[in-house]
């Protein structure tokens, strides 16, 4: 028997989460938010620059990044149920892309990210985490323990705990100066499928 939720993580105080705009051959623009959660604005832009140089060997144009300060806030429970029971629906990756769309489109103050542990090296004794969903503030437990059934997103099973993150800022980041800048003009911004 696997034993369940019992290694509580240790969550860093603040992080960053990158979101990358794609731009179509068509000249759409589309939001595409990166599941690493990164400590440093310099491993945010070293990450990101390989994962851009990965899009241009598929012919996909990135056209900017944005950048989304988090801060920690509290952790959330995890439970032995969220493995064990039926999966009425699933929530995929367009689910949580709309769910940055919707806070892009929004005051993203009003919301918090969850984060969440993805593995524990035993070896190293250190976690690997990735941002998961905003989700309102005012969310409920019942619908955040929804939301956790439904995910197809991975967990380490012996985690005891998510983390909840209050959005600090979001801005436009430069990849090769490595710093934030203020946006030129408004975009339209689509959902992307990658």
């Amino acid at each position: 028997m696997i034993k369940l939720c019992y290694r509580e993580p240790d969550f860093p105080k603040e992080a960053y989460v990158s979101t990358v705009i794609l731009l179509s051959k068509s000249g759409d623009k589309f939001l595409y938010p990166m599941t690493s959660l990164f400590t440093t604005l310099n491993i945010l832009r070293l990450e990101t620059n390989d994962f851009k140089k990965k899009l241009a060997k598929r012919k996909i144009k990135v056209h900017g990044v944005i950048t989304i300060k988090i801060k920690f806030n509290k952790t959330y429970p995890l439970r032995k149920e969220h493995w064990t029971c039926p999966k009425d629906s699933l929530l995929d990756n367009n689910f949580r892309i709309n769910q940055f769309m919707e806070m892009a489109g929004n005051v993203p103050q009003l919301y918090q990210i969850i984060v969440l542990p993805s593995d524990y090296l035993t070896k190293t004794k250190e976690w690997k985490f990735v941002n998961w969903i905003p989700i309102l503030v005012s969310l409920d437990n019942k619908k955040i323990d929804d939301l956790i059934r439904a995910s197809d997103q991975g967990v380490d099973e012996s985690a005891k705990s998510m983390g909840l993150y209050s959005v600090e800022k979001v801005r436009g980041f430069d990849l090769d100066s490595g710093k934030f800048v203020k946006p030129s003009k408004e975009v339209k911004i689509h959902g992307a499928d990658c």
